[in-house]
């Protein structure tokens, strides 16, 4: 990840950083962020989404160009869950609420869901949580507000397809962007947004 600054109403990206350290320039190796009480290099520090918990014979989750998709379908036996998940935790300290930007689709209003949750276990299903809502009914792009004005710290960040019905019921979630209150933290639009 390269690091920018806006100039002029221009994002440019410097060919060094320097800092003046006892009166002298000195070129910059590393920048850090204080994280979650601890130091991390910049560019971790950034959240990207991955893969999270997925079981289901006919279930996956799918990078796209503006979102990640989660299907959740097994066709021989019922039930099925796809789930991304944020590949650090986020600090949730003085949000009120974490915002999901997404679709949903599906075979049926009913039986299955779209879950999003923000939890302590990164690779959770749908039912391990800290904080959690979900919606059933289908819908076009919308966004879902998850309460975490309760929660304080870091946290991971997932949202799952979920089918908890007979053979013939799916649901795909389209994932579009996270907020934390009114900030965009995470956009699948953005290069290098799912890893």
């Amino acid at each position: 990840m390269a690091l920018s600054t806006k100039m002029g109403g221009i994002w440019k990206t410097p060919n060094r950083v320097s800092i003046k350290v006892s009166g002298a320039w000195r070129d910059v190796q590393q920048i850090y962020a204080r994280v979650g009480g601890g130091w991390r290099p910049i560019w971790s520090t950034a959240p990207t989404m991955r893969k999270g918990s997925v079981w289901g014979s006919n279930s996956y989750v799918s990078k796209q160009s503006d979102h990640v998709e989660c299907y959740a379908y097994n066709p021989s036996t019922g039930g099925g869950e796809a789930a991304v998940v944020t590949s650090i935790p986020v600090d949730l300290t003085n949000v009120t609420n974490v915002i999901f930007d997404f679709e949903l689709e599906g075979s049926s209003h009913i039986q299955s869901d779209g879950i999003f949750i923000a939890s302590t276990d990164q690779m959770g299903g749908g039912g391990t949580y800290n904080a959690r809502t979900y919606r059933g009914s289908l819908t076009t792009r919308t966004t879902i507000s998850l309460s975490v004005s309760s929660l304080s710290g870091s946290y991971y960040l997932r949202a799952h397809a979920s089918n908890n019905s007979g053979v013939s019921t799916w649901k795909r979630v389209r994932l579009y962007r996270i907020l934390l209150d009114s900030k965009e933290i995470w956009n699948a639009s953005v290069g290098g947004s799912y890893i």
